[in-house]
């Protein structure tokens, strides 16, 4: 595990091993210093950024859940207009997706963790974004384990054998018992 806490020549995000500069509240984050010793004023920080990255991605697959499943939903409930250039923010995720704005979600994967978390890194800290490497990120959608993404279980360990096999199954088992 990796720690950039407190390397005063890094953005915020980055030194305090929060890297979607996710704002304190009372949730227990994995890994989360405790706010009577947190050295900043108004983000969280971690003992790792891997839990960090943990965090962030829980959030954002949590707003999604709720609803807020396409990036501009998304992106107006996490970095919303009262203290964003939201609609700057929401073509740089659409663009680093490789989806339109206003395209549903509708795979949660390890492909999709990781590319719109490297899409909300570079966002939230420039060109510091370069400390965070696939390797954090994979670690940390690795300790999300399992969630909930409408009414289907998704285990984002699955790998890409996995996710062809099963819908491929399930195809030709309702096309057999269809024509039976």
């Amino acid at each position: 595990m990796s720690s950039f806490l407190g390397k005063p020549n890094l953005k915020r995000g980055i030194r305090n091993n929060n890297p979607g500069n996710l704002v304190k509240t009372n949730l227990p984050w994995k890994g989360k210093i405790s706010h009577s010793q947190n050295t900043d004023s108004r983000f969280e920080q971690f003992t790792t950024v891997e839990y960090g990255l943990r965090a962030m991605l829980r959030d954002i697959v949590n707003d999604i859940n709720k609803g807020s499943d396409t990036v501009t939903k998304l992106i107006n409930q996490y970095a919303p207009p009262f203290e964003n250039d939201t609609l700057s923010y929401i073509n740089d995720v659409s663009k680093g997706l490789g989806v339109r704005p206003n395209d549903k979600i509708r795979l949660i994967d390890n492909q999709f963790l990781l590319k719109v978390a490297r899409a909300v890194i570079k966002k939230e800290n420039g060109n510091d974004h370069k400390y965070i490497t696939d390797s954090h990120i994979k670690s940390a959608v690795n300790m999300l384990g399992t969630f909930t993404k409408s009414a289907v279980k998704v285990n984002v360990k699955t790998d890409l054998l996995s996710a062809i096999i099963v819908p491929l199954i399930l195809f030709f088992l309702t096309v057999f018992t269809i024509s039976l």
